[in-house]
């Protein structure tokens, strides 16, 4: 996986004159370079949902530190109770989402591992049959855990943000303009979207 990445790398210097600033000034990209596993990821995301980085770090540390473990797994979620999690600051929305994802995991109706073998669109659209997963949410597993090198999650305002900046694209451009530019990237716009974050980290 990280030798695909150091070929996309490659591969945007040579398409993207932007891109190739952000690369010498950025460094490699560390996508995929240490993932965590994917209910984890999947977890992460639920709780990323429309709330600020540092907002969303900190009901992470307090869930970890509360269920007494650096990685989240399904079965954390048999015993925990709500008023537990709603401690941690999870909403009663995200707390059913992530049950619902556990629950799934275990029984065996959601194999995330497969996942990793089948193509975006098909991946993501099984990821949304879960309550409270859109596309958003579906894109960070994507790119995050699963290894998806493809994904252009315009979705993401930070992102928007970003792309619309270096190109120097109008701030009212929408996603078809966004996903216009994009295109040289395939086939790896999620490499390309990570520096694109990098830039404004």
């Amino acid at each position: 996986m990280i030798r695909r990445v150091r070929a996309g790398e490659r591969y945007l210097q040579r398409v993207d004159p932007v891109l190739a600033g952000l690369i010498s000034r950025h460094g490699p990209c560390s996508l995929m370079q240490s993932p965590k596993p994917h209910f984890h990821t999947l977890v992460w995301a639920i709780i990323n949902q429309q709330l600020s980085i540092k907002a969303a770090q900190s009901i992470e540390r307090r869930l970890l530190t509360h269920l007494r473990t650096e990685i989240v797994e399904p079965r954390h979620f048999l015993r925990v109770r709500d008023q537990s999690l709603r401690k941690c600051g999870l909403s009663a929305a995200k707390i059913r989402y992530i049950r619902e994802a556990g629950r799934q995991v275990r029984c065996g109706e959601l194999d995330l591992d497969t996942l990793e073998t089948v193509d975006d669109t098909t991946a993501a659209e099984r990821l949304m049959q879960l309550p409270g997963v859109g596309p958003w949410t579906a894109d960070m597993l994507l790119m995050f855990s699963l290894g998806h090198l493809d994904v252009l999650p315009v979705g993401d305002l930070a992102l928007r943000k970003s792309i619309r900046l270096h190109h120097g694209m109008p701030e009212d451009s929408g996603a078809e303009a966004l996903r216009a530019v994009a295109e040289p990237w395939r086939p790896y716009r999620s490499v390309a979207s990570w520096y694109f974050w990098a830039a404004v980290d």
